[in-house]
């Protein structure tokens, strides 16, 4: 009997154990939220698909190679051993040809055999050439089981983001009231935060210690009336001190709330599915580190024994080196995944930039419409006078006159930058103007591809005055890329070849003073032009005329009467008075309430 009890006992304890065993598990798998589900669910596929991946093909094309990079190595030095590998951790001294041993043996490990490794799994094995439809499929479906469960929590996500801003926005209110408080804060107020400042509570302390010492010597009452009187302005010196310490952080805290807010509410739906795909993609990443040492997955390395083992033919060789091959097959399983999941939910019309189809509807409507009206009144269009550009048929006829030739450079801005634009343009029109007066143009250049661009604006200016025959292509030339040797190359030509005339028009630094002053001491007329405000001066000091800053851009238009250059003149006057309209109207909005923000929204984009 005593036996059946015993057994019993045993028995029932063990089933409440099971019990308790389950409902532990029981009570893990609750507390566990949808989003920790899921993401032990795809890390659990992801090592399954590491799990089946045959790395055979892959070192049966990699080995060999690695192997004759080995040969290779230990054919140059034969009596290399690792010796020296260690000599160099431990930083002792090594002989130069040593030295040489370690720096070919490294670079054998991490630039050929590492770098071959890496770069085949990479580009080639694992995602254009050997990839099987099974890994494709297997990978995808993984994917898929985040993208699903992203989209079918939409309108949750949305409802969450709505209350999210109205917690953003009501933090927001609370803090403006809080300034608003401190703002009107009074001075005894004031000094209840004092009693917490170090500053403060040191100094008056030190100053009424030294009045009661003062006080206990008997000091007349003038010289303790006199104490009193400073140890009030000191008081109310740090009450104003620390009032505007307390505003300017309330000022703060509001304002970083207020930013806060804004982006919290200029958030999209796209946005928040995207978040929330890298969040659970992160997850699952984790999940998978956890995973990673019960699966033998390590950190991919060329381990110096490795290669040793290789040149000997070790039968470990190949085992190590399959297991590298797996850890690097890893990391690229797991950052394919992150692209699988990411990227191949782009939208194509992305709502969130409507603002940006409207905003360049209207601008192409309103192009047209200028372009049109140009064409039809281009000679009678207003254009503030420039005395600069009304010199320039002056300077011509000059070098004319004189029989002298016209220099003209663009700076050293490069192909792209608007100022070399700009003087693109005006080059074309007073080549074709140097055409018409039968005189003979210089174009030395910085750039081969400035060089370009200035032989086909002469060359289209000569064309367009009915004189091609005269066009001289010598006479565009490249100087050199260098800032000062092209500064020199130019003052040369300058003093040399004595122009009547001199167009500096384009982008600056410092050989501007250089060059001027080049052309000053030729005696040449000299026109210049650039928004680079901080050679402006230079130019103006050196030169005869001298556009700045946006007269350039206006240059082109004034010369030439080309429509469509006219029209880009007319378009960004409209432009800054659009820009100026809209930024009174948001500075009047914001001044009266600072949370009418739509006129910012309409305006914003990414």
């Amino acid at each position: 009997m005593k036996k059946y009890l015993i057994l019993i006992f045993t028995l029932t304890i063990f089933v409440r154990l099971c019990g308790e065993f389950e409902a532990e598990h029981e009570t893990d798998n609750v507390n566990l939220s949808e989003e920790e589900i899921l993401a032990s669910e795809v890390a659990n596929d992801l090592m399954e698909i590491f799990r089946n991946w045959d790395p055979e093909r892959n070192i049966g094309i990699l080995y060999p190679r690695v192997k004759d990079f080995i040969s290779d190595f230990y054919s140059s030095y034969p009596d290399f051993t690792l010796d020296i590998v260690e000599k160099e951790r431990l930083g002792e001294p090594m002989t130069e040809y040593e030295m040489r041993k370690f720096i070919a043996f490294k670079a054998l490990r991490d630039d050929k055999i590492y770098e071959e490794v890496a770069r085949f799994i990479t580009t080639r094995d694992f995602y254009w050439g050997y990839i099987s439809k099974d890994l494709h499929e297997s990978l995808d479906a993984a994917a898929d089981k985040i993208k699903r469960f992203v989209s079918e929590r939409e309108d949750m996500l949305w409802e969450n983001h709505l209350a999210e801003v109205d917690d953003y926005l009501n933090e927001m209110r609370r803090l403006d009231g809080e300034l608003r408080a401190v703002r009107g804060i009074t001075d005894l107020e004031v000094v209840d935060h004092l009693a917490y400042d170090e500053e403060y509570f040191e100094e008056m302390y030190e100053a009424l210690s030294e009045y009661e010492e003062l006080k206990k010597q008997g000091a007349d009452e003038y010289i303790l009336s006199r104490m009193t009187s400073e140890n009030y302005k000191r008081i109310m010196f740090h009450i104003d001190r620390k009032k505007k310490e307390l505003i300017e952080n309330a000022r703060l805290e509001y304002n970083y709330a207020r930013e806060d807010w804004i982006e919290m509410k200029r958030l999209t739906l796209f946005d928040l599915r995207e978040d929330m795909r890298y969040d659970l993609t992160y997850l699952t990443t984790d999940i998978l580190a956890g995973m990673e040492e019960e699966n033998g997955i390590g950190h991919f390395e060329i381990p110096d024994e490795l290669i040793v083992l290789i040149h000997e033919d070790s039968p470990e060789a190949k085992e190590m080196f399959a297991s590298q091959i797996k850890n690097r097959f890893y990391s690229s399983l797991t950052s394919t995944f992150t692209s699988y999941v990411i990227y191949d939910r782009t939208p194509v019309f992305r709502t969130f930039r409507k603002n940006v189809l409207i905003g360049t509807l209207l601008f192409m409507i309103l192009f047209f419409y200028v372009f049109f009206q140009v064409r039809k009144n281009r000679e009678g269009l207003f254009i503030r006078k420039i005395a600069g550009l009304d010199a320039i048929d002056d300077a011509i006829g000059r070098a004319t006159e004189m029989g002298k030739p016209i220099v003209y450079d663009s700076g050293l801005g490069g192909y792209t930058n608007i100022d070399t634009i700009a003087s693109m343009l005006i080059l074309k029109s007073i080549a074709k103007k140097v055409a018409e007066f039968k005189a003979e143009i210089y174009v030395p250049t910085c750039d081969p591809i400035i060089l370009q661009i200035s032989e086909e604006m002469v060359a289209s200016g000569f064309l367009d005055a009915g004189y091609p025959e005269d066009h001289k292509k010598d006479n565009i030339f490249f100087i050199a890329y260098d800032q000062f040797a092209f500064a020199a190359g130019l003052a040369g030509i300058l003093a040399r070849k004595k122009p009547a005339t001199a167009f500096h028009f384009g982008y600056y630094f410092a050989e501007s003073l250089l060059i001027s002053e080049a052309g000053f001491s030729a005696g040449a007329i000299q026109v210049a032009g650039t928004t680079a405000v901080s050679q402006i001066p230079f130019f103006i000091t050196a030169c005869d005329y001298t556009l700045i800053g946006e007269e350039l851009y206006a240059a082109a238009a004034y010369i030439s009467r080309d429509p469509q250059i006219l029209t880009n003149l007319k378009l960004s006057d409209y432009a800054k008075l659009v820009i100026g309209v809209l930024f009174i109207i948001g500075t009047i909005m914001l001044t009266i309430n600072s949370e009418w923000t739509f006129l910012q929204d309409l305006i914003y984009t990414r």
